[in-house]
């Protein structure tokens, strides 16, 4: 049987038949390990530098909640200030 070859953009040759094996479903041992790999890939953030987003996240998520409140308690007696000049309530 006569192979194809194709090259690559980043210059490498493959033929069809390379391809196709790599194509087909791997066994569960050899996703495993594939995941093994990829795990040791990450690069996990150091604990003071988790401390310091997370203190940042709550303390923004406290003070946009203080916004909201004040824009809502504002808008609320506005609104309950106009139905009483106009007489609605």
């Amino acid at each position: 049987m006569e192979q194809n070859t194709t090259n690559n953009p980043n210059g490498k040759t493959e033929t069809k038949q390379a391809k196709a094996s790599a194509k087909a479903k791997p066994g569960f041992g050899a996703v495993v390990a594939d995941h093994k790999a990829e795990f040791k890939k990450i690069v996990w953030p150091k604990k003071d530098e988790v401390a310091k987003k997370t203190a940042t996240v709550i303390v923004t998520s406290l003070l946009i909640g203080l916004i909201i409140f004040c824009m809502d308690t504002i808008f609320t007696g506005g609104q309950d200030l106009a139905m009483s000049l106009l007489g609605l309530i």
